[in-house]
């Protein structure tokens, strides 16, 4: 298992240098992929330039590609996003249980910081809601929070 010793007050300092990749679902794309640009958008404007996104059908193969990344390293911040919007089966249930799952075992298994943006929504008015205000980068602005506190 790799180890990295990225203190939070590095980040800032190291913004050019920091490589991040972005998970993102394919599926439900218009809001997968504006919530991914959402928080791609924050980042740069706070410096942070190096990003590689990949794409995944759905959300449930995002914590099969995160397990992959983390695997082979190089990236020193892995956000992952996608849009999983309630139906009339529990197939809903299914997939935002195991995908949660998925990618908390991956941020115990790694110590690396795993930034968790995927929406579990009962609607679309929920999803466009959450999109639309600062829901959408609530992550990214804690991270920027603690890095400016330390």
């Amino acid at each position: 298992m790799s180890t990295y010793k990225i203190q939070a007050s590095d980040y800032f300092k190291m913004a050019k240098n920091i490589k991040i990749c972005t998970i993102t679902s394919s599926f439900n794309s218009e809001y997968s992929f504006a919530l991914e640009k959402k928080n791609t958008d924050f980042l740069k404007a706070q410096g942070f330039t190096n990003i590689d996104s990949y794409q995944v059908p759905g959300a449930f193969e995002i914590p099969g590609m995160l397990a992959r990344l983390l695997k082979t390293g190089g990236y020193d911040l892995y956000l992952c996003f996608g849009v999983v919007v309630k139906g009339e089966t529990p197939h809903f249930d299914y997939v935002c249980a195991e995908v949660a799952r998925g990618v908390m075992n991956m941020t115990i298994q790694y110590p690396m910081p795993i930034i968790f943006g995927i929406l579990t929504c009962n609607n679309f008015d929920q999803v466009k809601a959450r999109i639309s205000e600062n829901y959408a980068i609530a992550g990214l602005n804690l991270l920027v929070e603690i890095v400016e506190k330390t």
